[in-house]
């Protein structure tokens, strides 16, 4: 047995070790929180976190229509259902934080946020101001919706789910349609001001947690809100999993420390730099793939303040390859994209297209040697060399429709004509006949001409004038108005005789140079647009002139190719409601 000094002995050591570990917990748990942190243990302590908020406009604490945005309805997402709230969504740096007497994080973050207490105390007065400014904005926005609505359809009407974006656009034209009623419904609600001396407004917030795994995979964790700081405009929130990302730190939540409260703000209020300088809009926020430097890199959506979506393909920061662009005007521009350029609609080349050919006295007399036309064997096989053509499949092609050159100006006229209308029409080709229009006379006398040397049988295409002037030309008939009045008078003369509008044939810088303001033109006749490039036209057209040296069987030389607008549905339709009838 040892003896009572020893035993004492052992019972001060003890006594020693036990306040010396109650030292090391009280410098733990008070002394050590005093401690700012370093600028490794910060960098360390960070997270990324999805901050989503929604405003729920209410009455009688029912909700009756939800904002992304409160103060901006320009570009604010609207809805009238629960079902579909319009969050409006930020990536902020969130901050793992543990306490002074609970130093285990349990996967709390420290994240932007605002008490939403205040939004349900706005008086009422301000809210009535704030719909009385908005309620304008609001009918402007459904005139801009049902513009984008229409240029979508009108994509949609023209192409078929086997173009690029098909889908992508069907999705797009059926948001905007809900987002059109619900914009129509919010403006019944507010026009009612015995509903709207009752609203308040309710702020909805939302966190999720973002974690890429040693695969560099990024994965959703959503968070629950803990409480608010009201006077800092934070929020203490938990992830579901209650832990926090592995090789990371948290961090005291000191409220002592005045340095490292600035610190930590500065890093907890900023945002992943998304809209640098290659990025073309300001003030936007972006969603998908980037690169290690975030800079946009692969598909993504970018969403502008001033209402515009860009949603395609990106490299390093530029628009590249196909995208759909909406404009905050309601302008629609779905095509291929060059570093940051638009090029235009790039088509894919198929059987299901709707081909069709024009031909003049060239297609017969090459040079002082002259070839008949073998009908019978008409298919085209190459769509010309002038530009690239992305083909799927063999280029082998029954030919659909026909126009033929029938006159030029007030006295010439195509000998082969009459011969070739006949046998094309024998071989169950449409066709149609187009006038070469001159500066050089009026526009009635022209149409006299072109009425008098062509047949105009049933179910024949509509009649088109082909309008190819220089600048030269333009300038010594007159100029641009004198120009505009002569086609406006052979396409009316010729309508009167027809009973069928005609078509406008003109390459695409014409239409651009000559007819940007001419709108009674533009709106009351469909054009065929020649332009040899890759990327067909950037207006709404029927025909498009495609390449003039591509190659059909049958014919000898360089022909040129045309291809209708849309599939078989709509050219089916483009005769039924074009077509000549007696």
């Amino acid at each position: 047995m040892k003896p009572d000094k020893y035993r004492s002995k052992t019972a001060v050591r003890a006594l020693l070790s036990l306040l010396f570990l109650t030292l090391v917990i009280l410098f733990v748990l008070v002394l050590l929180p005093l401690i700012p942190p370093t600028e490794e243990q910060l960098s360390s302590s960070t997270a990324l976190l999805e901050y989503d908020t929604c405003y729920e406009i209410h009455i009688d604490g029912k909700p009756v229509f939800f904002l992304s945005d409160y103060d901006n309805w320009t570009t604010s997402r609207l809805s009238v259902s629960e079902d579909d709230m319009p969050y409006n969504t930020q990536t902020v740096t969130g901050i793992w934080t543990r306490r002074t007497f609970t130093p285990l994080c349990h996967g709390r973050l420290l994240a932007k946020g605002t008490d939403p207490s205040l939004w349900e105390q706005e008086e009422n007065v301000q809210i009535r101001q704030t719909f009385n400014q908005q309620l304008p904005v609001l009918r402007q926005r459904i005139l801009t919706l049902r513009k984008r609505i229409d240029e979508l359809h009108y994509f949609l009407r023209v192409h078929d789910v086997s173009d690029e974006g098909y889908n992508t656009v069907a999705d797009y034209e059926t948001t905007a349609r809900k987002e059109l009623t619900d914009a129509q419904t919010i403006v019944g609600i507010l026009s009612d001001s015995t509903r709207t001396d009752k609203m308040q407004v309710r702020l909805i917030q939302r966190y999720t947690l973002l974690q890429n795994d040693s695969s560099g995979n990024w994965h959703r964790i959503p968070c629950r809100i803990l409480e608010m700081d009201a006077t800092r405009h934070t929020c203490l929130v938990q992830s579901s999993k209650r832990q926090k990302a592995t090789h990371s730190q948290a961090v005291y939540d000191n409220t002592l420390s005045e340095s490292y409260r600035l610190h930590a703000d500065s890093l907890l209020f900023s945002q992943q730099d998304t809209t640098n300088a290659t990025v073309p809009y300001k003030e936007a926020h972006y969603q998908g793939e980037t690169n290690h430097q975030w800079i946009p890199q692969g598909h993504g959506i970018l969403s502008s303040h001033d209402g515009r979506i860009y949603d395609g393909m990106w490299n390093d920061g530029k628009r590249n390859g196909f995208g759909i662009l909406l404009n905050s005007d309601g302008a629609v521009r779905i095509g291929e994209w060059a570093d940051d350029v638009y090029q235009g609609e790039r088509p894919t080349y198929t059987t299901e297209h709707i081909y069709g050919i024009d031909i003049s006295r060239y297609q017969h007399d090459i040079g002082k040697k002259h070839y008949a036309i073998d009908w019978g064997k008409i298919r085209i096989t190459h769509l010309g060399s002038k530009s690239k053509k992305r083909v799927s499949g063999a280029v082998d092609y029954p030919v659909s429709f026909c126009y033929i050159k029938s006159t030029e100006g007030t006295t010439i006229t195509n000998k082969y004509y009459a011969n070739d209308y006949a046998a094309a029409r024998r071989h169950g080709i449409r066709c149609g006949a187009y006038h070469f229009f001159s500066t050089r006379t009026s526009g009635i006398q022209q149409a006299q001409h072109f009425i008098k040397n062509t047949q105009f049988k049933e179910g024949d295409l509509p009649p088109v004038l082909d309008v190819e002037p220089s600048a030269a030309l333009i300038k010594e008939m007159g100029g641009t108005d004198v120009m505009l009045n002569r086609i406006q008078v052979w396409m009316k003369a010729v309508e009167k005789h027809t009973g069928v509008k005609p078509i406008l044939y003109v390459s695409q810088n014409f239409l651009n140079k000559y007819l940007s303001e001419a709108t009674n033109i533009k709106e009351n006749y469909q054009v065929w647009i020649a332009r040899y490039g890759e990327y067909k036209p950037d207006v709404k057209l029927a025909i498009w002139q495609l390449s003039p040296d591509g190659r059909v069987s049958g014919i000898h030389g360089e022909v040129d190719i045309n291809i209708f607008n849309g599939y078989r549905d709509r050219f089916e339709e483009f005769l039924e409601k074009n077509c000549i009838t007696n």
